[in-house]
């Protein structure tokens, strides 16, 4: 099929599916009326309203805009038989889709252009991106609702069973409810518990940890809660750096995880491999860490999203295809069976390391005699701390020439044994505690590039420093002359701080961008649903007039993404005390 033509039908099908779910927000049925199923738009009425209804009988309308998310939280759609059918069809469309580029595989002709700086759905294997399927209208569903009729298997129509419609907002929602409902059950279960037993157990997981020893300190508590199967991994978790005074209500907890992570994730730490090509890392197959290690990296990724944290790992996107791949077939078992083939091409390999990827792809181009020019066997050199050894593909390889007959059977084994075979040690374990924490009917709505997104937050070289002052907050914000009178609209025009701040934020280096968001709530990435989704609240420090605290830092509050700015004279001081107080914020202090 042409690509065109494709496009224009999953156009269609989602306009479609689109048009039934606002039709039912805008125009109720009769109780006398005909059921045509709304396939006969209704034309009735005065003629000013013809033309809307046309278009909205069409799809062609763009969706129904209601500032009222209440109103259209109904979930009247189970039993909509048409929703249904068009499901199905996308549901094939979709499928299609993820298999575009099979075609495209080891012995496919080199790009003219490096992975990275294709689409992102080139990397995995689509014509259009995950997120062209969503539909937004949902986003103003109860999806909660339409997520628990289909946990419980009524039969009726789910969102949830076609998930690709659902957009990354609606899936968190969904996440978040799922985890918020098991801390609740755990800490319901601790509370009887402790009235049965007269044991005082708290309902959350306190994590105590020294700041120089995080890691091992982190490590050696989750060992103990998880060899003690108590199950506290599924409470709350409440950080506590020994000797600060701050008191984790979210902020501690974003810095804990930024700091293990940064820990774990060092080559000098010997978890993880890093190319310096890709700036990626990969499992070390050579390490000389435990199994035990590997499985707390699981835990601690599982528990960045059981508590809604978003991490700056740099993992490459097969990794994550690797480990949906391999998710619990039970939600309530954590022994892990594959249900799917994971397919390792030169792509994914291109992806972590480009120069060897780009080496191989010359050897399947190569239009000369294979054999005599390269003189190379079914072996691969491993090199495991300065010592080269040669390791075989296959049994007897190293008598096996590479020919022209067989280099795509080479390359074939060459790719899987660097992705999978040669880290299997290292994978196993990675996954098992991944699943310990997350395994979930919630998580299994997400695809593996959602779920990269979920960790890792928003690609974006740029912060979008508008996006984030158009749904920014304001508080305490008072007239100079008239200080009995709060600043409600524009602030960011009115309160020459407030502008000098958000130009200092647009200005700055990307580099920099990063380290004032880190500063204001404890993570440097920005929010899978993008720099729209993150709300930051901006505060004036002393009685809101900005008369005084011109020789004050900015103080941040990340637990509420909450920063304090003062009455500084000019903007040139404005960004010298943003600077001074970025620069010198880690750690936590009480006031």
């Amino acid at each position: 099929m042409p690509e065109g033509r494709f496009l224009d039908l999953v156009d269609l099908v989602g306009s479609f599916v689109s048009y039934r779910l606002a039709r039912r927000k805008v125009r109720p049925k009769s109780g006398n009326a005909v059921d045509d199923g709304g396939l006969i738009p209704d034309l009735t009425g005065s003629a000013m309203h013809t033309s809307a209804q046309l278009q909205t009988a069409a799809g062609l309308s763009g969706g129904v805009k209601n500032d009222n998310k209440e109103e259209l939280g109904s979930t009247d759609y189970f039993d909509d038989w048409q929703l249904r059918a068009a499901a199905k069809i996308m549901a094939l469309l979709f499928a299609a889709n993820n298999s575009w580029s099979k075609a495209e595989a080891l012995a496919s002709p080199a790009d003219d252009v490096m992975p990275d700086a294709r689409p992102r759905s080139k990397l995995w294997g689509q014509l259009l991106p995950v997120s062209d399927f969503y539909n937004t209208l949902l986003d103003y569903q109860d999806v909660i609702a339409d997520f628990k009729n289909w946990e419980a298997r009524t039969g009726k129509f789910s969102f949830c069973q076609y998930s690709f419609f659902l957009s990354m907002g609606s899936k968190i929602r969904i996440l978040e409810y799922d985890a918020k409902r098991q801390m609740e059950a755990k800490a319901r279960e601790t509370y009887f518990n402790n009235v049965i037993s007269g044991r005082a157990q708290d309902v959350n997981f306190h994590l105590h940890v020294r700041r120089e020893c995080v890691v091992e300190d982190s490590l050696s508590r989750i060992g103990e809660v998880v060899g003690q199967l108590q199950g506290d991994l599924k409470k709350g978790l409440r950080v506590h750096f020994t000797g600060e005074e701050g008191v984790d209500a979210g902020g501690l907890k974003k810095e804990w995880f930024m700091l293990v992570v940064r820990d774990i994730f060092d080559p000098e730490h010997g978890l993880f491999v890093y190319d310096p090509d890709s700036h990626l890392c990969y499992f070390n197959p050579h390490s000389f860490e435990t199994s035990d290690q590997y499985y707390m990296v699981g835990v601690l990724l599982g528990l960045a999203i059981y508590n809604s944290t978003i991490l700056d790992v740099a993992l490459p996107s097969f990794a994550f295809r690797k480990l949906l791949v391999s998710a619990p077939s039970s939600p309530s078992s954590i022994s892990i069976t594959s249900r799917n083939t994971m397919t390792y091409t030169l792509d994914d390999l291109a992806e972590y390391r480009p120069s060897l990827a780009a080496g191989l792809r010359t050897l399947l181009d190569f239009e000369g005699d294979v054999e005599t020019t390269y003189l190379w066997s079914f072996t691969v050199p491993i090199e495991r701390y300065g010592v080269v050894t040669e390791h075989a593909l296959i049994p007897g390889g190293e008598h096996k020439p590479v020919t022209n007959a067989n280099r795509h059977d080479f390359v074939n084994l060459y790719v899987r044994h660097l992705l999978d075979t040669s880290v299997a040690r290292q994978f196993e374990p990675f996954k098992r505690g991944f699943f310990t924490v997350c395994a979930g009917n919630a998580l299994s709505l997400f695809r593996a590039e959602e779920i990269e997104l979920l960790i890792r937050g928003a690609e974006e070289d740029f912060i979008d420093v508008d996006a984030l002052r158009a749904v920014a907050v304001y508080e305490n914000f008072r007239r100079a002359d008239r200080p009995e009178e709060v600043i409600k609209v524009n602030v960011a025009e009115e309160v020459p701080v407030v502008r000098w701040f958000w130009e200092h934020f647009r200005n700055a280096e990307p580099k920099d961008q990063r380290r004032l968001l880190q500063f204001i709530t404890g993570s440097d990435r920005v929010p899978a649903t993008g720099a729209a989704g993150l709300v930051l609240r901006i505060a004036m420090g002393g009685d809101g007039t900005g008369r005084d605290g011109a020789d004050r830092y900015p103080i941040a509050r990340t637990c509420f993404n909450l920063v304090q700015l003062w009455g500084w004279k000019s903007k040139e001081r404005l960004e010298e005390m943003v600077r001074g107080a970025v620069e010198g914020s880690e750690g936590f202090g009480l006031k």
